[in-house]
C-alpha cells in the first residue's frame, strides 16, 4: 500500500477518500427480474464492495416512485436502500428527483409543460419538460425537496445534495415566461425607454411602446432585434437559476452542514454556468466524449468546470463506463480508455469519479446504456473488472491529493453571452464559432502541458503572466479597463478578429473597433472581410520574426487593421489588403498586447503560442514526447504529476529527479515507461 496522508475529501470530513461509485436507480428494477428487489438491492451492495464503490447517487429520476400523486409519498423502499447503503459503508449523494415529472403533474397542472417557438404546448414525456417559470412546478418540486430533506437530513448513509439533473435550458414561449421576461427586464434596466435604448429598437421601427408589446424571440415573432435574442437567453438562465435555488434554498436551510449543487454538462451553450457559480456549493460535471475526441477538447471541459468555482473542489459526476445509447453511432470504450479517461479528470482537479449507471436498466430509452453490472447481473465482465481495478486504485492513491490544486499562470476568458452573441443570425458569417477558436488556442496550450485556469470576462488578471481571450466580441467598460490595467501592470494579452467591437448589450462601439480594447491593442480594425467558405488567405512571417517565418493558410474572417501604436509580427499575402497586419504585439506599459486578425491554422497557432510561453519562461512540468498529457496538482505540503500516454506505442520519460510511482505497483523510479493509454501518478519526494 502507498503511503497515506490522513486528509479528509474537502467536501465532507466523512470521507477520507475520493469519491467513487456512480448512479444507483433501484426503483427501476423493482420486481422486474424475476426475484424479490431486496435480493437484488443486497447483491448490489456486494458488488459494490467489490468495486470500491463509497458514494452511491441515489433517486435522479425516481419522483413518481418517491410521490406516486399529489398527496401522497412513498418514501418507504428508499429508507431500505438508504439503510442498506449506511449498513455497509457507502455514502448517499441524495437527489431531489426533479429533473422528469411525472404524468399526475403534467396531467394535473397541464400549464407546467413547456411551449415551443412555434406556440405548440408539449404533451408529457422526456425529463426536463417542464416550463422555468410554472409556479406549480416550482411549488411540487420544492415541496418534495423539503420532504426529502425532513426525512433524510440526519440519515448515517447522507453525504451530499444533487438538486435535479443536467439542467438543459431550452426555454419556454409561453405567456407567463413573457411576462416574467417583462420583469426581468424591468429589474435589468428600469424602464422600457431603457430597454429601447440599450437595444437600438428605433431601427427598422421596432420601438416598443408599451411592455407588452416585448414577446420572446422566435420563428412567429421577433428576431431581428440582437439585443431581445440575447437577453431572452440570459432570463431563461437565469429562470432555470431560480428553478435550481428554489430547492437548493430549502436544503441549505434544512441542512445547513451538507453541500448542495447540480451537476453541469461541461461546454453547453444554453446555461451561463459562471452565472450559477455563487449558488452551488462545488462544481461537477457528466463527461460524455465521443470516441474521436480529442483529449485536450475533454481536458478543456475539466478546466472549464473547474473554472466555475475556482480554488475549491469540483467532482466528475457521470461518465460512461462503456457506451452511450443517445448518439448516432455508440462504440465500446477500448480497454484502457476508461481508466485514462477518469485519471485525465482527476489530473485537472476532480476529487471524484463516478459513472452513470450502477445497473443497466432493463428497458427504455437507455436500456442498452453503459453500466456497471451489465443485463447478465454478475461481476465478471469486462468492464466490471475494470471499474473494479479504478476503484482499487484510487483508494491506494495517496489521499493528500485531495483538495490540492493546478497552479495555472495562464488564463483563457470565457463568456457565455460572449457565445451566444458571436453566433447570433443574421451574422456577417456563419463559420464564426467561438468554442472551435477557445478550443485551437487551448490546443497549443495543451500540447505543452500548461496549466489553464478558464475564467469569466469580470474575473482578477493579475496573478496570471498570460491571458488569451479568442473571439471576445463583447466587451463592456468595465472588463476593458481590468485588461487594460493588467497589461499595463506586466502581463501578456491575446486576443483576435471580431473583438471588442459591441457593448454587454450588443451595441456596437462608436469610434472604432476594438472598443475599450483599442488603446492596449494600439490597432484600429477598419473592415471586416467575412471570407465565403471556398476563400482563404495567407498570413506571412518575414525572416527574423519571432514567430516561425513561412507562409500560412488563414480563412473565416480576415480583419484589415490599421496599426496605432502596434507592430506587425505577420501580414496577409493576399487580396487587395495583402501586405497589411495580420498579427500585431502592441508593448502598453509593462506588458504587451497581441492581436491576432484573422482564423489562423493549428501551425502557426502553435508557433505563436509557443513564442509567448518562451519568453514568459513558462513550461510544462515534465519534459515528455508528444501525446503525452501532464497536469501538476500542488497542496497539503505535496507535489504530484499525473502522466497520460495517449500515443498507440509506448513512451520511455526520464524524470528530473526521484519520485514515488503511486499507481502500476508503485516504488520510486527515475524513469518511466508508460505503455499505450496509460496512466502514471508521481509523487515528489
Amino acid at each position: 500500500m502507498n503511503e497515506q496522508s490522513s486528509v479528509a475529501h474537502p467536501l465532507t470530513p466523512r470521507l477520507p477518500s475520493f469519491f467513487y461509485g456512480g448512479d444507483y436507480n433501484p426503483e427501476q428494477w423493482t420486481a422486474t427480474f424475476g426475484a424479490n428487489e431486496e435480493e437484488i438491492w443486497r447483491e448490489d451492495m456486494r458488488l459494490m464492495r467489490l468495486a470500491h464503490v463509497n458514494v452511491a447517487t441515489v433517486g435522479v429520476f425516481s419522483w413518481v416512485s418517491l410521490q406516486p400523486d399529489e398527496n401522497t409519498f412513498t418514501f418507504e423502499w428508499l429508507d431500505r436502500v438508504m439503510d442498506l447503503l449506511a449498513e455497509n459503508h457507502i455514502f448517499a449523494c441524495l437527489a431531489t428527483a426533479t429533473a422528469a415529472q411525472p404524468a399526475w403533474l403534467s396531467a394535473a397542472y397541464p400549464d407546467v409543460l413547456p411551449v415551443d417557438e412555434q406556440g405548440v404546448r408539449h404533451g408529457q414525456g422526456a425529463r426536463q419538460n417542464y416550463c422555468p417559470t410554472s409556479p406549480d412546478f416550482r411549488r411540487l418540486s420544492q415541496n418534495l425537496a423539503r420532504n426529502l430533506a425532513q426525512r433524510y437530513g440526519k440519515h448515517p448513509a447522507f453525504l451530499l445534495w444533487h438538486v435535479s439533473n443536467e439542467y438543459y435550458g431550452g426555454g419556454c414561449y409561453c405567456d407567463r415566461c413573457a411576462s416574467r421576461f417583462q420583469d426581468w427586464l424591468r429589474a435589468r434596466y428600469g424602464s422600457l425607454e431603457a430597454v429601447n435604448l440599450h437595444w437600438n429598437t428605433a431601427f427598422w421601427s421596432h420601438t416598443y411602446t408599451a411592455w407588452e408589446q416585448v414577446v420572446p424571440p422566435g420563428p412567429r415573432t421577433e428576431v431581428s432585434v440582437q439585443g431581445l435574442t440575447l437577453d431572452y437567453r440570459r432570463f431563461i438562465s437565469d429562470m432555470y437559476l431560480e428553478c435550481y435555488r428554489g430547492e437548493a434554498d430549502i436544503l441549505h436551510e434544512a441542512t445547513p452542514d451538507v453541500p448542495v449543487t447540480t451537476n453541469f454538462m461541461g461546454i453547453y451553450r444554453n446555461i451561463d454556468y459562471f452565472a450559477w457559480a455563487p449558488y452551488i456549493d462545488f462544481a461537477c460535471w457528466d463527461s460524455y466524449p465521443t470516441r474521436t475526441m480529442p483529449p485536450a477538447e475533454i481536458a478543456f471541459a475539466h478546466d472549464l468546470t473547474r473554472g466555475v468555482r475556482r480554488g475549491q473542489s469540483w467532482l466528475l459526476m457521470e461518465q460512461t463506463p462503456s457506451q452511450t445509447q443517445w448518439r448516432p453511432y455508440n462504440p465500446l470504450k477500448r480497454p484502457g480508455v476508461l481508466r485514462q479517461h477518469s485519471f485525465q479528470a482527476v489530473a485537472h482537479g476532480a476529487d471524484a469519479v463516478m459513472y452513470f449507471q450502477w445497473r443497466q436498466s432493463r428497458g427504455s430509452f437507455e436500456m442498452f446504456h453503459g453500466a456497471v453490472v451489465s443485463h447478465v447481473g454478475h461481476e465478471h465482465t469486462r468492464v466490471f473488472n475494470d471499474v473494479a481495478k479504478i476503484g482499487a486504485e484510487l483508494a491506494e492513491l495517496d489521499s493528500g491529493i485531495l483538495g490540492t490544486r493546478l497552479p495555472a499562470r495562464v488564463a483563457m476568458i470565457f463568456n457565455w453571452s460572449n457565445w451566444w452573441n458571436v453566433e447570433f443570425k443574421p451574422g456577417l458569417s456563419n463559420a464564426l464559432n467561438y468554442v472551435d477558436e477557445i478550443l485551437l488556442y487551448y490546443q497549443a496550450l495543451w500540447d505543452r502541458n500548461i496549466a489553464v485556469d478558464v475564467v469569466p470576462s469580470d474575473a482578477d488578471l493579475s496573478g496570471y503572466d498570460l491571458v488569451i481571450a479568442p473571439l471576445l466580441n463583447m466587451v463592456s467598460e468595465e472588463p476593458g479597463a481590468s485588461i487594460e490595467k493588467y497589461v499595463e501592470q506586466g502581463g501578456t494579452f491575446v486576443t483576435g478578429y471580431f473583438s471588442g467591437v459591441v457593448d454587454e448589450d450588443t451595441r456596437a462601439w462608436l469610434g472604432g473597433y476594438p472598443g475599450p480594447l483599442r488603446k492596449v491593442l494600439g490597432i484600429w480594425v477598419e473592415e471586416f472581410d467575412a471570407l465565403d467558405p471556398e476563400q482563404a488567405n495567407t498570413v506571412v512571417v518575414a525572416e527574423g520574426s519571432k514567430l516561425p517565418s513561412g507562409g500560412y493558410r488563414c480563412d473565416r474572417w480576415c480583419d484589415l487593421v490599421n496599426l496605432e501604436g502596434a507592430v506587425a509580427l505577420a501580414t496577409y499575402g493576399e487580396d487587395f489588403y495583402a501586405g497589411r497586419p495580420a498579427i500585431t504585439e502592441h508593448t502598453f506599459g509593462k506588458g504587451r498586447a497581441i492581436y491576432v486578425a484573422t482564423h489562423l491554422d493549428k501551425g502557426l497557432v502553435s508557433g505563436l503560442v509557443g513564442s509567448l510561453l518562451d519568453e514568459l519562461k513558462l513550461a510544462g512540468p515534465l519534459s515528455v514526447p508528444a501525446g503525452v498529457e501532464v497536469t501538476k496538482r500542488e497542496g497539503n505540503g505535496k507535489s504530484y504529476l499525473f502522466v497520460l500516454n495517449y500515443n498507440d506505442d509506448t513512451v520511455q520519460i526520464a524524470l528530473p529527479q526521484p519520485m514515488d510511482e503511486l499507481l502500476n505497483g508503485g516504488g520510486r523510479v527515475t524513469e518511466l515507461k508508460l505503455p499505450a493509454k496509460g496512466v502514471a501518478v508521481l509523487r515528489a519526494v
